[in-house]
């Protein structure tokens, strides 16, 4: 059957060694870059600063460390690198921000830089899981590291997946999605506190 591949183009690291189940229900929503908001009739994910804090605050103390080097050696050569590791920094996130999850009353989808546009009917689900990347993803950076995984089949035999990351979305909204599918598709076992409003 044709497989098709869908994934975010970004890897979402680790987030404290924390289970889904205990990350599902402690995890803050804050550093919040976006909240979920309608768009006609999709409504998307909210989005989180979470996987560019790291690079945010390693290029600033860089840039400053670079900055303090040239005030005391007159040398302004170094400090003139760190607006290209700026715009490189810049080109990810705008990389980042190509990945989307959205919901309509009739579908969820994804989109990522780099990848088709992928819809799932809620009739095609066949299971929903929370996952960890297995060694071969993290290599790859194929997939999100923590991630809730809709996998589904299309009246075709077509199967397809969509990633949510549980580091770039906004935790509440993940939850807000999932309470979706439940009511559409109440048949579905669903990842444990993935549902209940918290």
């Amino acid at each position: 059957m044709a497989e098709i591949l869908a994934t975010s183009g970004t890897n979402a690291p680790h987030q404290g060694g924390k289970s889904d189940a205990n990350l599902a229900k402690d995890m803050p929503d804050g550093w919040l870059l976006m909240t979920s908001e309608e768009n006609g009739q999709s409504q998307y994910l909210g989005r989180t600063i979470s996987p560019y804090l790291g690079q945010i605050i390693i290029l600033s103390l860089t840039t400053l460390f670079l900055l303090f080097v040239s005030i005391k050696t007159h040398e302004w050569g170094p400090l003139l690198s760190a607006p290209f590791f700026w715009l490189l920094f810049s080109i990810l996130i705008y990389i980042g921000l190509k990945y989307k999850i959205s919901w309509t009353d009739k579908e969820v989808c994804q989109e990522a830089s780099g990848g088709p546009k992928i819809c799932i009917q809620y009739s095609w689900i066949t299971n929903v899981t929370s996952e960890v990347s297995k060694p071969g993803e993290v290599l790859a950076a194929s997939r999100p590291f923590r991630r809730i995984a809709i996998y589904a089949e299309d009246p075709q035999g077509a199967r397809s997946f969509i990633d949510v990351s549980l580091k770039h979305f906004a935790i509440e909204d993940v939850r807000k999605l999932m309470r979706v599918v439940h009511d559409r598709r109440p048949d579905l076992a669903l990842p444990k506190n993935w549902v209940s409003a918290q």
